[in-house]
């Protein structure tokens, strides 16, 4: 199971990461073109190096298209940048919805009306600092949007709270093991951790005794179990030279390569309405509403 995917994901939020991943051969997928032993076979290697050499010495006459395909994918990335970092917290709780008080609304929380100036101030703080100043809570009560919760797990809530974070303020501890980054890792942790629930604790004041399980995860956890590069949750950044003429004419759904479409999370729109329009351009079953 590939690092990063979101099945790999769930299974090392279920088991707390203690359950142990053998890497899989360089070869991760294979296309095969007629019957097998008698078509045409092309192996898809993992790794960046590995898999541009990969595509050469399967189509040697292609190497000059293979390295403008390399080029152009490196020069719509330079036109974008990384989206800030995700820091999330994860509750498990005592008590049933109505005992608590919940609710199935999303409340988007700011310490203030001048966005810009939280934001900034914000992200200019040193991560000693940084608990502080969180401008933004996203706080939402999965449990609650459940019609079937209650039936399934009675007198249980959970609750998941996102903010934004900067890689920078964890980047310290980018290349030690997961769920081993020493005591400092998770100290600092604990600072955004206790500053977000004093938070929550106003919204939500029945649940400040009643937790049975609390984890948060930095930009770090992010980069780890979903592969982003800096820690984010939305891909590139939303900022105005993303929507600029010049990278929205660039980076297209549609490659060089004859019916190969980019879509996903960070792909202009994060993903959701381009996925749609993609799927619905080539004739396949789309369900109403977002994905």
């Amino acid at each position: 199971m590939q690092e990063g995917s979101i099945t790999r994901f769930v299974v090392d939020q279920l088991t707390e990461g203690q359950l142990e991943w053998a890497r899989l051969p360089a070869v991760f997928d294979a296309v095969v073109f007629g019957e097998p032993g008698r078509g045409r076979t092309y192996r898809l290697y993992s790794g960046k190096k590995e898999y541009f050499r990969g595509l050469k010495e399967q189509f040697p006459r292609e190497e000059a298209a293979i390295d403008e395909f390399k080029r152009l994918v490196k020069a719509q990335l330079g036109m974008v940048t990384h989206g800030e970092g995700a820091f999330t917290v994860f509750v498990g709780l005592n008590g049933s919805r109505e005992e608590l008080g919940l609710e199935a609304t999303n409340y988007f929380m700011y310490t203030g009306t001048d966005l810009d100036e939280i934001m900034n101030r914000y992200l200019a703080s040193s991560r000693e600092e940084a608990a502080k100043n969180i401008p933004f809570l996203f706080v939402t009560c999965p449990s609650a949007k459940d019609p079937t919760w209650e039936t399934r797990h009675p007198g249980k809530s959970t609750l998941s709270i996102v903010t934004f974070a900067k890689y920078e303020w964890f980047e310290e501890w980018k290349d030690k093991q997961v769920n081993k980054r020493g005591d400092d890792y998770e100290e600092l942790k604990k600072t955004f951790v206790d500053a977000i629930m004093q938070t929550v604790f106003k919204l939500y004041p029945r649940i400040e005794d009643r937790i049975e399980y609390i984890s948060g995860g930095t930009p770090l956890t992010n980069q780890h179990y979903i592969a982003s590069p800096k820690g984010e949750i939305y891909g590139i950044d939303h900022n105005i030279a993303r929507m600029k003429a010049e990278t929205i004419a660039t980076m297209r759904a549609q490659t060089a390569v004859p019916n190969l479409y980019l879509t996903g999370a960070g792909f202009r729109s994060t993903g959701q309405w381009r996925k749609q329009v993609l799927m619905a351009r080539h004739g396949w079953a789309v369900e109403s509403g977002l994905t």
